[in-house]
Formats: C-alpha cells, structure tokens, sequence
C-alpha cells in the first residue's frame, strides 16, 4: 500500500525532489545552495551570480527574531532520495548537519551516516503575505535597505533543514511554532514546537544549519518607496 505526502504517494514525491550543489528541487521549485551555511531564516542582503559558481545571498543583517513570531510555517516532512545523490552534492557547503529528538543544536553527520538513518528534509518557511505585512509593518530597517539596494536585494523566506524523522514528524504535528531569540546567539532563532507528538521540541537555528533556502524580492513599490506594494519569489537559476 502507498503511503500519501502532500497528497500523492511517497513515490511521487521522492521523484520530485533532487539534490543538487548548487540547488534542492523539490515541486519544480529550485532553492538555493550557495553559502547555505551562512544564512537563516530572515537574513536579508545582496544576491550574488558569480560566473561559473552558484549564486548565493552576500547577507547584510538578520530579521530580529520577534518580528517572524507567529509568522513561521512548517511544510510535512520531505524524505530525502539518497539513490539520486552523491556525496559531494549533499556535502557541497560543508558537513551535513542533522537535527535530533531533545537535541536543539545540530550535530555533523557524515553522507555515509546519513544513507543508513531515517533523515528528512523539513521546511520552514514565511507566506509571502506575512513577509510583505512584516516588511511593512515591523520589520522596517529590513525594509529600508530592500528600497536603498534596489533590484538585486532579497530576504530569505524559505529555508531547508535536515531533521532525524522522529523529530521532523513532531514538528510536522505541532499545534504552534514560537520563534524567539537563542540565547547567547544573538543571530540564532530559537524555534519550538509544542503540541506534538513529542509535546515540545526546540532548535536552534543559526548559521551552519540551513541545507538550502529561497529567496524573496520586491516587485513593486509605491511611489515614495516607502511601503512595499508586491513581492515574489527569487528561485536558484534565476536572474
């Protein structure tokens, strides 16, 4: 019997996500690999498109941890297609680095280890609607410096990590996600899961962590640039 994600069966969804090192497809959608380690979830900064390397976000500063409360989403766990990869594609940025059960840091994980564990690929992300009433709203250095650097200015809305799968079903189940500050990591979210199957989770997310991410930019403002009109996402490949 087949088991379903997202609405299709495991098969499908396996055959739709590849890894790559440059870029994670997965649903068609390529998401970003290049200096992977030094982005989180809200970094904001400059895109870069070296010739002959991957392109990559150059980060200015990072969204403060209160302004994305309540704003987190969690995607359903996506199992990761070890029979399509190599080592050097899952290890482009560095070690892999894999959240566990009451474990809130990272821990490195060779590709080897990883072929031989349950490992799944989790999503945490921003609707674009929030991150444009955020941007708007709260999040208004972040905003200034999106109109002062113009067209090639992105924030980072999406971001992968690598989760053993107890953990990645917990979170897949949790009834709130709660962002906050790490302590004594000023650039470091603190995200927790509570309600799920493991009542609560927490990790720490900083720098070194995210597996790939998406990008978001501006697409139109109003006419003082102070207020942000439309947004749209930025994937890998593109210009």
């Amino acid at each position: 019997m087949s088991v379903m994600l997202f609405g299709v069966s495991a098969q499908q969804a396996l055959a739709q996500t590849k890894i790559t090192n440059q870029y994670l497809e997965h649903n068609s959608v390529k998401y970003f690999r290049g200096k992977a380690e030094n982005v989180v979830l809200g970094s904001y900064g400059e895109k870069k498109n070296p010739i002959g390397s991957a392109a990559y976000l150059a980060i200015q500063n990072n969204i403060r941890a209160e302004h994305l409360n309540n704003r987190v989403r969690v995607l359903s766990p996506v199992e990761i297609t070890w029979n399509n990869t190599t080592k050097a594609e899952v290890e482009a940025n560095g070690s892999l680095r894999v959240y566990g059960l009451n474990l809130s840091a990272a821990r490195n994980m060779t590709f080897e280890q990883a072929r031989s564990g349950r490992l799944k690929l989790v999503k945490l992300f921003i609707n674009e609607g929030a991150l444009q009433t955020m941007l708007n709203r709260d999040a208004l250095a972040a905003r200034n410096y999106l109109a002062r650097e113009g067209t090639d200015a992105r924030i980072v809305s999406e971001v992968w990590v690598v989760m053993e799968a107890e953990l990645a079903e917990h979170f897949d189940t949790s009834s709130s996600i709660r962002v906050e500050v790490s302590r004594g990591q000023q650039a470091a979210l603190e995200i927790t899961a509570s309600g799920g199957i493991h009542r609560s989770q927490s990790i720490t997310l900083s720098a070194g962590n995210v597996f790939a991410y998406l990008l978001h930019k501006v697409k139109s403002w109003n006419r003082d640039k102070t207020e942000i009109e439309n947004m749209e996402d930025d994937q890998s490949g593109l210009n």
